[in-house]
């Protein structure tokens, strides 16, 4: 899937998110999960229990710079780095929307009543933009992480989600929402994916009454993850564990060459936290390492 993000809220030059192909030719690792701090005093950030500096990182989001100031915990992050050096990262909410209502376990965004690992109610985003951070469970339900308001900014609204439609007639539904686009909005690569159980992300306008004019509609593709480490959740696994979806969305398949630290195979559960070094292997997406949380 193409990265597509929305502008932070923030008095900082705004500039930043880079596209799948963009990379640092001083990087050499690649990690995708959520920042667990910021320094702003050292101008770093931890992710994966690892501090990096952010003195030469390029820090974007929708194809304009940020500053590092606008870096918030749990937002989720795609980094290019080395030597405890990042030197691109991406800024990657799932959701970006109107919020309109907010309990201690849900936040409702664009019409969709999202499920919550904490409680929102005491920042303030009911009546706001806001973008949201978190992940799809084993039972198709969103868990959000960590949300921020947009502001004044005039961003698009953002969704991700599994097709559970019969794609026609420029229209498909992600469960209660229903997605109207044009074929210009979708790539050649993209066209021929976009069906029933597709995982895909939109970005364009929420119209209301459960209505979305997609203006962008990219399909996920988890090969684009090779190479790369991910922080992600089990949300699903076979019996043999022998393949394994992370964050209800990629499916990594778990071969006899997987590493496995701090832990062992069948630690491997729905709802554990993991960090995988994954690859491409013939076409296959698989896990070459796997680190228990």
């Amino acid at each position: 899937m193409k990265k597509v993000a929305v502008l932070l809220l923030g008095t900082a030059m705004l500039s930043g998110c880079g596209s799948d192909d963009s990379g640092d030719s001083r990087a050499s690792r690649s990690y995708i999960g959520a920042i667990e701090s910021v320094d702003q005093s050292n101008d770093s950030m931890t992710v994966n229990s690892m501090p990096l500096s952010l003195a030469s990182a390029r820090i974007e989001l929708n194809g304009h710079y940020v500053n590092s100031t606008e870096l918030d915990v749990g937002m989720q992050v795609d980094i290019e780095y080395d030597d405890g050096v990042a030197y691109e990262v991406d800024i990657d909410p799932e959701i970006v929307g109107m919020v309109t209502e907010v309990t201690s376990t849900t936040i409702t965004v664009n019409g969709q009543v999202l499920n919550t690992k904490k409680d929102f109610t005491g920042n303030a985003l009911e009546g706001k933009r806001a973008m949201l951070f978190g992940y799809v469970d084993q039972h198709e339900h969103w868990q959000i992480n960590a949300a921020y308001e947009v502001g004044s900014i005039p961003v698009l609204d953002l969704y991700e989600g599994r097709i559970t439609s019969v794609p026609t007639f420029g229209s498909f539904n992600i469960g209660t929402l229903s997605v109207n686009y044009s074929n210009n909005n979708i790539d050649s690569e993209d066209r021929h994916e976009l069906k029933q159980g597709a995982w895909v992300e939109i970005e364009g306008r929420y119209d209301s009454a459960n209505n979305f004019s997609a203006y962008e509609v990219d399909v996920e593709d988890g090969l684009d993850l090779a190479n790369a480490e991910i922080e992600g959740y089990v949300t699903a696994i076979n019996t043999n564990k022998t393949s394994m979806t992370l964050n209800g969305k990629t499916v990594v398949a778990i071969t006899e060459n997987t590493r496995f630290e701090d832990g062992i195979k069948s630690d491997l559960a729905i709802g554990r936290k993991v960090d995988v070094d994954l690859i491409n292997n013939a076409g296959q997406l698989q896990a070459a390492e796997i680190e228990f949380d």
